[in-house]
């Protein structure tokens, strides 16, 4: 113990670490916010998201034209099996199940016909624009404030 007392940790390992904390926090709260959701739902709807996202804007085969919908078609957008969404959580199976069929219930979640879900499509809405917007302001807020403490910024 005495020797980890006396040995110093990278300049910027701290800032880090507090920045990455504080927008985890910050990002969590302006979901909780925005939707009304407990902190388990918040963690599904992200999965989700990220998945609808990601095939949306990622995959090789939508065309151009069909990435900024207000509402695009269904095959363009990811989903994932309830097992998946589990294994990417770490939330227990039972848990993830009853939550995404209560995010059903309220019409935040879709399920399809092999029983995968998606985010229902949204983000036209501009309270949700809103909260994209926020959240890109608190990661700028946070790259701000490692700069300010003397770290690189994420694009240097």
């Amino acid at each position: 113990m005495e020797l980890a007392s006396r040995s110093r940790l990278p300049p910027e390992t701290r800032p880090r670490a507090l920045a990455g904390v504080e927008l985890v926090l910050d990002l969590m709260h302006l979901l909780r916010d925005a939707s009304g959701l407990d902190h388990e739902s918040i963690m599904i709807s992200c999965a989700l998201n990220a998945a609808a996202m990601r095939q949306l804007l990622f995959d090789a085969k939508t065309p151009d034209s069909v990435r900024d919908l207000a509402v695009p078609p269904n095959e363009t957008r990811g989903s994932m099996s309830r097992l998946a969404v589990a294994d990417l959580t770490g939330l227990p199976r039972e848990t993830v199940r009853r939550k995404i069929n209560r995010l059903i219930d309220l019409g935040l979640v879709e399920e399809d016909e092999h029983r995968h879900v998606r985010p229902a499509r949204q983000l036209a809405d501009p309270r949700w624009q809103a909260v994209a917007d926020e959240g890109f302001a608190a990661v700028e807020r946070y790259d701000q404030k490692l700069r300010s403490l003397g770290c690189k910024g994420v694009g240097d």
